[in-house]
């Protein structure tokens, strides 16, 4: 199995991070979808990371499918309930964790234009907003547990974890631990797991 992604991708690390919980083993492989070359468009014609290839040779993506598709497979407790109201609900997660992450990378990328190419500051205030209403449910939803749902680790704290830790990533400008002290407490244990820690994104140098 190989797993193509990048070390700026936010989806790729979630990814990764569901194949560590799993212990399942992989190659990771970190490539561009739209480099010239790229091995990714053969099985993802969308050309985009992460794209997962099967031992079989088939391609899967986007993320969700993709750690969908992990939870079934190796030596690590479920990841998604059986159940289909707790796995309703930890999904409700993950795409939160998604809306926020993708919000960032949004910023991200359009922070890398030089100014005069930027788009119009209401575009940033609607992209902070979903950034700031994603982290508001999430603290609420939170509330005083040491798990996202269900009193264990599932999807939904990978989900919430690396959307805050590539918010560190990539806008470490935005403050939320002191407008979120629940987060800040989830983040402080997410961040000391193996499966965090080992694929951390990298430093700026």
């Amino acid at each position: 199995m190989r797993l193509y992604g990048g070390p700026g991708s936010p989806f790729a690390r979630k990814v990764r991070i569901v194949l560590a919980e799993k212990h399942i083993p992989h190659e990771y492989v970190v490539a561009r979808g739209s480099a010239p070359g790229s091995p990714v468009p053969p099985f993802n014609p969308l050309g985009k990371v992460p794209t997962l290839v099967r031992d079989d040779g088939r391609g899967l993506y986007d993320s969700p499918v993709i750690v969908e598709y992990l939870d079934t497979m190796g030596s690590g407790p479920r990841l998604i309930p059986e159940a289909f109201e707790d796995r309703v609900e930890v999904k409700r997660w993950e795409a939160l964790g998604d809306g926020v992450a993708e919000a960032t990378v949004n910023i991200n990328h359009e922070y890398r234009e030089p100014p005069e190419k930027r788009r119009a500051p209401e575009w940033f205030e609607r992209q902070r907003a979903k950034i700031d209403r994603g982290l508001a449910v999430i603290e609420k939803d939170l509330g005083g547990g040491a798990f996202c749902f269900g009193g264990r680790f599932t999807l939904a704290d990978i989900a919430a974890g690396y959307a805050l830790s590539y918010l560190d990533h990539a806008l470490p400008e935005v403050e939320w631990r002191t407008a979120h002290p629940g987060l800040a407490r989830l983040a402080e244990r997410l961040f000391a797991r193996p499966s965090f820690s080992a694929t951390d994104h990298p430093k700026a140098k």
